[in-house]
């Protein structure tokens, strides 16, 4: 059984270029705000504390090449979890642009990769009634992601960078 979860406080930034080549992403998501829709096993998982959250509260992910191809575009990437980075490749198989009802641009991916989550120390195992563990080691990554598109002198960017107006 496929466990779906997310992670609700997250930041990153896309920084775009004309050759996509030279773009990069870069992510942070806070380890205590796992959520699977269940709080009895969210609790108790990080009760466990398998993400070493005290020492380690983000896992991060930098990119490091970026490659389009005919029908995707490939991050490589580096991503840290617990203090231990791999390198990861995330798919990005589709891309919206769209204009708010504000004529801001926006930007809509999704994007995919796969994980073995004790390559990055995460160990734990729940025993099920039957048999087996209710976490295999294989996490499969979805990122839905909608970005800003911003430049030097959008008002949203200046805002940010001094705190407000």
């Amino acid at each position: 059984m496929k466990v779906p979860g997310v992670f609700t406080e997250f930041d990153g930034e896309i920084v775009t270029r004309p050759d996509v080549t030279e773009s990069s992403v870069q992510a942070s998501v806070q380890v205590r705000s796992m959520d699977t829709s269940n709080t009895r096993r969210d609790e108790g998982t990080l009760a466990k504390d398998p993400f070493d959250a005290r020492n380690h509260p983000a896992i991060t992910y930098t990119s490091t090449a970026i490659t389009p191809s005919d029908n995707e575009i490939r991050i490589d990437g580096s991503l840290t979890i617990r203090g231990v980075t791999r390198p990861v490749v995330l798919a990005v198989t589709q891309i919206r642009f769209e204009r708010d009802a504000n004529g801001r641009h926006d930007v809509q991916l999704r994007a995919t990769g796969q994980v073995n989550r004790q390559d990055f120390g995460v160990r734990f195992a729940v025993p099920l009634d039957r048999q087996g563990v209710l976490a295999g080691n294989r996490v499969d990554i979805e990122l839905e992601v909608t970005a800003r598109l911003l430049d030097e002198h959008d008002d949203d960017r200046v805002s940010e960078e001094t705190g407000g107006k």
